[in-house]
């Protein structure tokens, strides 16, 4: 790669950040092109050299992500040993991004919550993106007990941790992002503990009946 497209792939990424975060902070339809460019210190032509519109900024934004979900597809996809240990690895790597860059955690649920009725194409996009984590999260519990709804698990999950994204940023002075992390750990963790419970005890119920 020249320096000439290196450059365009860095001059497109910060249009794509700035946009993700304003996106996430006010919305996709509040948000307009002269407010992405001024947030990056760009005129607004500067950003339709490398964006034709604020729909295909869109676009480009969803797609990344999608990629930053890759993270977590992969490490859903080695033997962790526990759901348990599974859990807590997971919900670290969540913290440690909303540390670094809270928007990539917020945006898609934002998104979600703002376009999901619209019709609009890229809805289909930001499903897709869901659907890449929660396939991979279905697919690390196939171990728990028959009696839970193992895809209702893995979408709560990914819906619970952007909301505790967005819960930390409201009550930044009240708790942090740890505290209501290790709270969601707990519940899951005290609701598939019930449920093992209740499945060895109608087990050991069969068998004394027997």
């Amino acid at each position: 790669m020249n320096r000439k497209e290196e450059k365009r792939k860095i001059t497109r990424q910060k249009v794509i950040e700035a946009a993700t975060h304003l996106f996430a902070r006010q919305g996709y339809h509040k948000t307009t092109i002269q407010e992405i460019a001024r947030h990056i210190d760009m005129t607004t032509g500067a950003v339709f050299h490398y964006f034709s519109s604020k729909r295909v900024i869109l676009d480009a934004v969803v797609e990344k992500h999608y990629q930053n979900m890759e993270q977590y597809v992969t490490f859903l996809g080695k033997d962790h040993g526990s759901y348990e240990t599974m859990l807590k690895g997971l919900v670290k790597m969540f913290v440690r991004q909303y540390h670094t860059n809270p928007d990539a955690i917020i945006g898609l649920t934002s998104l979600s919550a703002e376009l999901s009725e619209t019709g609009m194409p890229v809805v289909k996009n930001i499903q897709a993106a869901y659907d890449c984590f929660v396939d991979a999260f279905e697919s690390s519990i196939v171990h728990l007990p028959e009696t839970i709804h193992k895809r209702a698990v893995a979408v709560s999950f990914i819906s619970g941790i952007q909301g505790l994204a967005v819960q930390a940023l409201l009550r930044k002075k009240e708790i942090n992002f740890e505290q209501l992390a290790q709270g969601f750990i707990d519940i899951h963790i005290f609701m598939n503990n019930e449920q093992s419970g209740m499945q060895n005890s109608e087990q050991s119920g069969m068998q004394n009946s027997a």
